[in-house]
């Protein structure tokens, strides 16, 4: 018997039961992938104009930054960040309250935003200064507006 076969004989079950116990550690469960593609939540809206454009929420976009909602939301309320362009109807909740509807950013807000924060070396970060990158809040605007502009020309 090599030294290799002894040691394995010997440590063998360590793995398969819990240390000082006869009783088996459980199979550690399969790790599953999950789907984080921001694309995949989208609502149809029609404008005006009578196009049909695909919208997507506020967690869509925050997922897209990979920040959490709240954080976009702190980020509107100090105004670092420009509000959403279009809403979903606004309706009263459980308690009767009206509440405003749903933020909704169309593909092209987003990518145009991803752009600017992967411009800005923003995209991997943990905190933002937003000291040092005052003019991304206008950029994304005048982004925003532009693009609104073409979303909302008449067809001819």
């Amino acid at each position: 018997m090599s030294t290799g076969d002894f040691i394995d004989d010997m440590f063998g079950e360590l793995d398969e039961f819990y240390p000082g116990s006869k009783r088996k550690r459980r199979e550690p469960a399969p790790k599953v992938e999950l789907d984080t593609s921001w694309e995949k939540d989208f609502y149809k809206k029609t404008l005006p104009n009578g196009r049909q454009l695909e919208v997507y929420t506020l967690g869509s976009l925050a997922q897209a930054l990979n920040r959490p909602t709240a954080t976009l939301r702190q980020w509107m309320d100090r105004g670092k960040f420009p509000d959403s362009p279009y809403r979903l109807p606004a309706k009263p909740n459980k308690n009767g309250k009206i509440v405003e509807g749903r933020r909704l950013y169309s593909r092209a807000m987003v990518d145009v935003t991803i752009k600017l924060f992967e411009k800005a070396g923003l995209l991997g970060t943990d905190r933002i200064d937003w000291t040092l990158h005052q003019s991304l809040t206008s950029k994304i605007s005048e982004a925003w507006e532009t693009i609104r502009a073409e979303e909302n020309k008449s067809i001819n």
